[in-house]
């Protein structure tokens, strides 16, 4: 299985049947981002890097990628495919502490702001 093909799919489709809407993480330095809710209402919590077929990462990526990701607010979703499995490493910080994906009335200060009064609005009735 090559990085871009099978292998990204078959992570795609892991965190989308958990629930997550999954996009480009290519801004981030990442293969996804992870959305708990529509991208228009909440920001994303999580980045996720696939690791190559040689199930090796550099040093120096795996450090510029952790040292990125509380500028980012977003905690690092290391990925590893192991035939029809996924192997996961989540590395958080202070500044991005690792979140359960919350239910949309629990996102709290995630939420965009021009779209809190509308969830609120929603959860309220």
């Amino acid at each position: 299985m090559e990085k871009e093909g099978v292998k990204s799919a078959f992570v795609r489709r892991h965190y989308e049947s958990l629930g997550y809407r999954v996009h480009s993480g290519l801004q981030f330095g990442c293969d996804f981002v992870l959305y708990a809710d529509s991208p228009e209402a909440v920001h994303s919590d999580f980045c996720v890097y696939i690791i190559g077929n040689d199930g090796f990462i550099d040093w120096r990526e795996i450090q510029t990628l952790t040292r990125s990701m509380p500028d980012f607010h977003k905690t690092l979703i290391v990925v590893q495919v192991k035939g029809e499995y996924i192997k996961e490493l989540a590395m958080g910080t202070e500044h991005a502490p690792f979140r359960n994906r919350p239910v949309p009335k629990a996102v709290g200060s995630q939420v965009k702001p021009h779209k809190k009064a509308k969830l609120e609005e929603k959860q309220s009735k």
